[in-house]
């Protein structure tokens, strides 16, 4: 027997292979806990998650959300327009109808054909009072548009509605 393998004493050491609490223990995931409380924890963390999605969004739409509250305050054709393009370029056309009609305003006929695209396409979940809104705006770019194809978009969609 070596010296090594005796202790001060001289007794021979027990040859046994040290355990390490709350270390990384194999088998409990590298975290130092057991399969249950591993299972516990990861179960709560999804519940956690879950309920915060539910409440606030999911974290990705944060983003799309913020750029929706700028585009909505946005002021002046240029801002609106510049908004407008990062948007829809992120997150493609909005589908909240009071934002749609806000884009009526934009100045490139292209952008505002776009937007009666959208509109179309949500119009069937409008209610009374918004279609009846919704139609005196569009009378309204109607006769103040400048060009042939957004009068022409307008009342194809004046007439869907």
């Amino acid at each position: 027997m070596s010296d090594q393998e005796k202790t001060p004493a001289g007794h021979v050491a027990a040859q046994r292979p040290e355990r390490k609490r709350g270390g990384n223990g194999a088998g409990s995931g590298g975290h130092g806990r057991d399969a249950r409380s591993q299972r516990a924890h990861n179960s709560a963390a999804r519940y956690r998650r879950k309920v915060e999605e539910r409440l606030f969004g999911k974290k990705a739409d944060r983003g799309r959300l913020r750029l929706e509250e700028r585009l909505r305050d946005a002021d002046g054709a240029e801002n609106l327009l510049r908004t407008f393009r990062e948007y829809s370029k992120c997150y493609g056309m909005p589908s909240d109808v009071g934002l749609l009609v806000r884009l009526l305003d934009l100045e490139p006929a292209r952008d505002i054909l776009q937007v009666t695209d959208e509109i179309d396409r949500v119009a069937e979940s409008l209610s009374a009072e918004q279609k009846s809104l919704l139609r005196s705006r569009l009378r309204n770019l109607e006769m103040a548009t400048s060009h042939d194809s957004v009068a022409d978009a307008v009342s194809r969609l004046l007439e869907r509605l």
